[in-house]
């Protein structure tokens, strides 16, 4: 419950007609403490919020990349990429960055009947649409499109490395001012005892700090 108020407070969201920060300063007594809301309420602030083991993946949180799995899911839904499939996700980013992702989906509805944002999760099953969509989005060849579809999409690989590189692009393109935030709940209890998932999640926050510089935290 904490950890949702201060994602409305960090990121100000309008709720009912007011920002969050309005429903607090009459609830506040210590003056000091209201200023510092106040303050961090007119950071432009993006907020991650999530319950880490809805987010574990089926593999469970056993294996070495758990974490980063997780973390990176969460940060291409936040972009509104399929964060379920990396690759998939890796595929709408790129198309995205070279201004091509709207005439896909567009050129995916055409082919196929359906959004591709609904149907994404069939990604799989409709290799024909997604190449055809590819090829008169991009203008790469059906034969390419078909190759990429086989093998892209399953080779898909990241470090920790790489997605603070990725955090640290995605703040760039939307300003020095912005920060993005990742409230974590439950994690505690999610990594236990196990100093494997204690040292991933210190490896994240310190690449975070070193390729962010205080513009991303946990």
């Amino acid at each position: 419950h904490f950890l949702k108020i201060l994602s409305y407070l960090l990121e100000n969201k309008e709720v009912a007609g007011k920002n969050a920060i309005e429903y607090f300063k009459d609830k506040i007594e210590d003056e000091d403490l209201l200023a510092q809301m106040e303050r961090a309420a007119q950071v432009d602030t993006e907020v991650i919020l999530f319950n880490i083991d809805a987010k574990s993946p089926m593999s469970g949180k056993f294996q070495k990349d758990t974490l980063l799995k997780i973390f990176l899911k969460v940060f291409y839904d936040h972009q509104g990429f399929y964060g379920d499939s990396p690759g998939i996700a890796n595929m709408e980013k790129y198309l995205s960055s070279q201004g091509k992702y709207k005439k896909f989906k567009e050129e995916y509805k055409k082919s196929s009947g359906f959004d591709w944002v609904e149907d994404r999760r069939t990604f799989y099953f409709k290799r024909d649409h997604v190449v055809k969509a590819l090829s008169a989005a991009t203008g790469m060849s059906e034969e390419a499109a078909k190759e990429w579809h086989q093998h892209g999409s399953k080779e898909f690989n990241m470090d920790i490395e790489g997605l603070a590189r990725e955090i640290r692009e995605y703040l760039d393109s939307k300003g020095p001012d912005t920060r993005l935030i990742f409230l974590v709940d439950e994690v505690g209890q999610y990594i236990g005892e196990d100093s494997t998932l204690m040292l991933n999640l210190q490896t994240i926050a310190e690449e975070l700090g070193s390729q962010c510089q205080g513009r991303a935290w946990i």
